[in-house]
């Protein structure tokens, strides 16, 4: 089994409806042979890859499809908060997402300390952007910060600093970090190098790297192809293609 536990709803030309985005997505996991999802909400309150409302509602009938709710301090923040607390008391995300350097606020933003409350509360995983540009937002001194204060906060270190992947192991001594794979696969120009340092991570922590893929911005088989060329034994390949996801987000 195949969980990738980073999607969103894909961004097409046209004017397509977000059931036929829905049904694109659930077309390309059949493909693909990945058997469960998360789709990742926005964080804004319009836009092309579905604002946490329209997420749930598009897949609260899918049995393999979950949702994590996206949040920015600069939208709405209070209503937001009290928006996710609803869908986390009914059980219908799964987890919250901060977009850190898409927005520029840190990990270490006092404001955000309410989102950390929040996931504790209902034992969910914190999620956030790395790497690229703007980088700062969620260094790994920043990330250190906010491990060392919530002890009991599972973060989710989305995109694995990318394209710095050994950045990584600066803070595996956090029991509490973890890392998503998501969108390192598509660039062939440093795919060897990646692949690399994805190997060594997994090799030192196992039970803390996930699979996900960060369709449909990139290639879902890209990043499956990645997985199946690191040579892991198939116990630990099944580990991360799919019994991490299942353990940190409570999956049914």
């Amino acid at each position: 089994m195949i969980i990738d536990a980073h999607v969103h709803l894909p961004v097409v030309d046209g004017c397509i409806s977000l059931q036929q985005k829905k049904e694109r997505l659930l077309l390309e996991m059949t493909k693909n042979q990945v058997s469960k999802c998360i789709v990742i909400s926005d964080s804004d309150i319009t836009s092309p890859i579905g604002t946490v409302d329209e997420c749930v509602e598009l897949f609260k009938d899918a049995e393999n499809v979950y949702v994590v709710g996206g949040i920015s301090p600069f939208f709405d923040y209070e209503k937001q908060l009290e928006k996710l607390e609803g869908y986390l008391e009914q059980e219908m995300i799964i987890g919250i997402k901060l977009f850190t350097g898409h927005e520029m606020f840190y990990l270490t933003d006092n404001r955000i300390s309410e989102v950390y409350d929040l996931a504790l509360r209902y034992d969910v995983p914190v999620l956030f952007h790395s790497g690229w540009a703007n980088s700062q937002y969620s260094a790994v001194s920043e990330v250190a910060k906010v491990a060392e204060e919530y002890p009991e906060l599972k973060l989710v270190c989305c995109h694995c600093f990318y394209p710095n992947i050994c950045d990584c192991q600066e803070l595996i001594r956090y029991s509490n970090v973890y890392f998503d794979i998501s969108s390192i696969a598509d660039d062939l120009t440093i795919l060897g190098k990646v692949e690399s340092e994805i190997k060594k991570l997994i090799q030192m922590i196992p039970t803390r790297v996930l699979f996900g893929s960060d369709y449909a911005g990139c290639n879902q088989m890209h990043h499956i192809e990645l997985v199946r060329r690191l040579g892991l034994d198939k116990r630990t390949e099944e580990v991360v293609f799919e019994k991490n996801a299942t353990r940190l987000y409570l999956l049914k």
